[in-house]
């Protein structure tokens, strides 16, 4: 459905069923990244994900539905456009857990796993067994071993308070010593889990009010190790969450943000499609409902003066930079990389400039279509930069 295709007696677009079922259609071809965490209850999956989302706790637990018996799903930042989505199985300290199920389910449909384990828990076995059988399942998808609650393991020590001895300097050395009791917890993790990993990330992701100096504590180690494995629309819409975010940052910026960084990964998968002009519509619709959704997130209504202020935003420049696309598409690889960056910075400069449109007129400011039209150009170079970025 075009930017000018809006049917103004109805709330939603006519065809709104259809645009669900391109995008299921899309999502089969291009499935947007999952992530099985394994471990077991206080192990960290909670702070994993928070710490990848920027999300509260209240929201993430309120965004789980059940998948299976003893798993399930949250879509963030929802089910229809998620920019990554995570299954959490539960119980595996109890005797009778049967990973069989979960196998069937997730083994076709997860891209990574991350086995949570606090660094100075010893009762392991009944988690153990269950990685072995998945392991064997699925042996080419990488699996990350995630130590967690380090400083259960340093003492008085903030391990945090200082370089990451975890990272190496220019001489490959660590510039920050690591307890040796946390070194000896962390090398009986390596044996206990040989061959059931593909890297170990220790990581202490605590509280602000627990005190300490960098409660995101090689969250950043984390964050890159899974964009690693993510297909590149996920990857740098990924790495920009929560970016530039400050104490001023409102909670209706954050949703919208999250909203305009899954839509434009969902257009850059779209754009990725090596069949000329058929992801045109689909990009489109990406973009109307885009709007739709962070009016909503502003509790605005789209008027059609608005909708013509918004559509103004990029002027004539998306249809003719789409038909370009299309036809570039003849040109193998080439035009698909090129079409693809171009799907997404155009939706992250669409979605980025409506956002500042409906933040300011819940404000009470009318933005006029100048205004608009230099967000849209700022937010394009942006846009373009953070696909080139690696």
């Amino acid at each position: 459905m075009s930017l000018a295709r809006w049917n103004w007696r109805r709330s939603q677009p006519s065809n709104d069923a259809d645009y669900e079922k391109q995008i299921q259609e899309l999502r089969e071809k291009t499935p947007a990244p999952a992530i099985w965490l394994f471990g077991k209850t206080g192990s960290g999956k909670s702070s994993v994900v928070r710490f990848l989302t920027g999300a509260e706790a209240a929201t993430i637990g309120e965004g789980y539905r059940p998948e299976t018996r003893t798993s399930r799903r949250f879509d963030f930042p929802d089910s229809l456009e998620p920019l990554m989505s995570f299954l959490d199985t539960r119980g595996l300290a109890e005797a009778d857990y049967d990973p069989s199920e979960d196998i069937a389910t997730f083994s076709e449909s997860t891209q990574l796993m991350i086995m949570t384990v606090r660094v100075t828990d010893q009762a392991l076995s009944r988690v153990i067994e269950p990685l072995r059988r998945i392991r064997k399942a699925s042996p080419d998808r990488p699996i990350m071993l995630v130590l967690t609650c380090l400083h259960e393991a340093t003492g008085d020590r903030d391990l945090s308070d200082g370089p990451d001895p975890f990272v190496p300097d220019r001489d490959g050395e660590a510039s920050n010593a690591i307890p040796d009791s946390l070194q000896a917890m962390i090398d009986h993790k390596v044996q206990q889990f040989h061959g059931l990993y593909d890297l170990v990330i220790p990581v202490d992701l605590t509280q602000l009010e627990d005190g300490f100096a960098n409660p995101d504590f090689g969250g950043d180690r984390l964050k890159h190790a899974i964009l690693e494995q993510l297909p590149h629309a996920y990857r740098q819409a990924i790495l920009t969450l929560n970016e530039g975010e400050s104490d001023s940052t409102s909670a209706r910026q954050q949703r919208s943000r999250w909203q305009v960084l899954a839509s434009s990964a969902l257009a850059g998968t779209a754009g990725a499609v090596p069949v000329p002009w058929v992801d045109i519509p689909v990009v489109l619709g990406i973009q109307t409902h885009l709007a739709m959704k962070i009016a909503k997130i502003y509790d605005q209504e789209i008027t059609p003066a608005r909708w013509a202020a918004l559509s103004s935003a990029a002027g004539t420049r998306i249809a003719a930079r789409l038909a370009m696309r299309g036809a570039l598409k003849f040109i193998p690889w080439v035009g698909m990389a090129a079409s693809a960056a171009t799907s997404f910075a155009f939706t992250y400069a669409l979605g980025m400039s409506w956002d500042w449109y409906f933040a300011d007129l819940r404000q009470g400011n009318v933005p006029t279509a100048e205004q608009l039209k230099e967000i849209f150009a700022e937010e394009l170079k942006r846009g373009h930069q953070l696909w080139r970025a690696q």
